[in-house]
């Protein structure tokens, strides 16, 4: 399958890769529809062994923008592994936050129409983690600690010294494979935001079908009010060419009345729902796999009530793309 693991404890070895992806957008709203086509990734990867159980891993988004809190801003991985056995291994540095489903375990280029919750996370944290894997590969249990998205949100810096502490179950049980974690994710000091994401999948020859639950809340009484699923379908015709079927519903309840305070919950909006469906497909011209064609349309909705009334948007969102990787390690290989 095209897509790659985010947070991934596989081993990163002679690894020496560039990937793009273009689209073109068409997307309708009340006013003025947009039309364009934009640069949406650009990555370089470097992974290698060091020895003595030790190696690397480096991935860089190329972009203009310098980053606003810290150096390290841009860059996804940058950390040093260790594997001080078969079962265990210890991690440092900069990495993925361990937070389970499947959309979010996808590598980025490799998402579309995402939910309001992979758009607005900074998931990329400096931190330390240990997993511990079974003998027979089937299942991942992570403990981490890293810095908190919020001093990304808040405008601080991580001076701040807020910290997120997560728990993660990665499991392949037959044709099941689960992504569950959670997550006590500090917003000011000593107050955090709690967040369970719960994501289940069943895989089969010809197709697969992940439902992803999200969960967060801010205190006890704020249970049950901020939620979503996602789901997403694939059917494989063939190992180059696949539809799918992806749909999202996302809600923020736990402050109704929108200006009365702030949201320290970003994900979502306070007060709105949102959802999103559609439908696209995926080609690889050849063999290889190293160019990817893609286009999609989904629905877009988006609702709340203020002093003024309800208020509904909507919009139509076409994309047409192309992903291309140059893997200069296999080609250095061959030659």
């Amino acid at each position: 399958m095209p897509a790659k693991a985010q947070s991934s404890w596989r081993d990163a070895f002679n690894k020496l890769k560039m990937e793009v992806r273009a689209d073109g957008e068409y997307t309708t709203t009340d006013t003025t529809p947009n039309l364009g086509f934009h640069g949406k990734y650009f990555n370089f990867m470097l992974g290698g062994d060091l020895g003595g159980g030790f190696s690397y891993y480096f991935k860089q988004r190329i972009v203009a923008d310098t980053g606003k809190v810290a150096f390290f801003d841009n860059t996804d991985f940058l950390y040093l592994d260790y594997k001080p056995s078969p079962n265990w291994r210890l991690r440092f540095g900069k990495d993925a936050m361990a937070l389970g489903g499947f959309e979010y375990d996808a590598s980025p280029i490799d998402v579309y129409f995402p939910t309001n919750m992979w758009r607005n996370i900074f998931c990329f944290q400096l931190g330390t983690s240990g997993a511990y894997i079974t003998d027979d590969g089937n299942h991942t249990f992570i403990a981490q600690v890293t810095n908190s998205p919020y001093v990304n949100y808040n405008g601080l810096n991580y001076d701040a010294g807020l910290v997120s502490y997560n728990l993660y179950w990665s499991g392949k049980i037959g044709h099941w494979q689960t992504l569950w974690s959670t997550s006590m994710v500090e917003y000011k000091w000593n107050h955090y935001l709690n967040m369970i994401m719960i994501g289940n999948k069943l895989v089969y020859d010809k197709w697969d079908i992940y439902l992803d639950f999200m969960h967060h809340a801010l205190s006890f009484d704020d249970w049950g009010k901020n939620f979503g699923f996602v789901s997403c379908a694939n059917y494989y015709f063939t190992d180059r060419f696949n539809i799918f079927v992806k749909g999202m519903y996302e809600q923020n309840m736990s402050e109704v009345t929108l200006g009365s305070s702030v949201s320290m919950d970003h994900q979502l909006a306070a007060g709105h729902t949102s959802a999103r469906y559609g439908l696209g497909f995926e080609w690889y011209p050849s063999e290889q796999k190293n160019v990817r064609l893609h286009i999609y349309g989904c629905r877009m909705t988006d609702s709340y009530t203020d002093d003024a009334g309800k208020h509904f948007n909507e919009s139509w969102n076409f994309n047409i793309g192309a992903t291309w990787t140059m893997d200069y390690y296999k080609l250095f290989k061959k030659n």
